[in-house]
């Protein structure tokens, strides 16, 4: 019995040994999320030209919750392979303890790169507005509407 619980333990780290890259290379599935620091210039020009907010839009917490299963902070966050992977892996402990974190590194990753896109979305409106400096000054479009008193409305 112990001889099987070897070769469990055995296949079980080159599983994942295998799906964290260390043969694949870079396009792995369990690579980190991490944030660049291109993406750090980029915030970094977005928080000088006024947008200074950081929107959320995954739960820190939450993820650690679902994280007491293995993979569920992942399946949170939407990257299932990697969930998948965690889950098939949990007999091993260090692929437990290594949820936990790229769970909270995913989150971030993404709340960053949410606040990236929503403040480049809200400074390209706030350009095209200042831009037509007319815009309060026009009239409304009208829209067309129907008659009031149709020949349909009536028997």
């Amino acid at each position: 019995m112990p001889g099987l619980l070897k070769i469990i333990g055995v296949a079980g780290m080159v599983f994942f040994l295998s799906a964290c890259g260390v043969k694949g290379g870079g396009h792995s599935p369990l690579r980190f999320k991490q944030i660049t620091p291109a993406m750090e210039m980029e915030m970094e020009t977005l928080i000088q030209s006024g947008c200074d907010k950081e929107y959320a839009y995954f739960d820190r917490d939450i993820a650690m919750l679902y994280s007491l299963i293995p993979g569920g902070g992942q399946w949170y966050t939407g990257e299932t392979r990697k969930a998948w992977i965690y889950l098939v892996s949990f007999p091993l402990i260090v692929p437990y303890i290594v949820s936990f974190q790229d769970a909270q590194n995913s989150v971030d990753y993404y709340n960053f790169r949410y606040t990236a896109h929503f403040c480049k979305t809200k400074l390209q409106a706030t350009k095209e507005l200042q831009q037509d400096k007319n815009y309060l000054k026009r009239p409304p479009k009208k829209r067309k509407m129907a008659r009031q008193g149709s020949d349909l409305d009536q028997f």
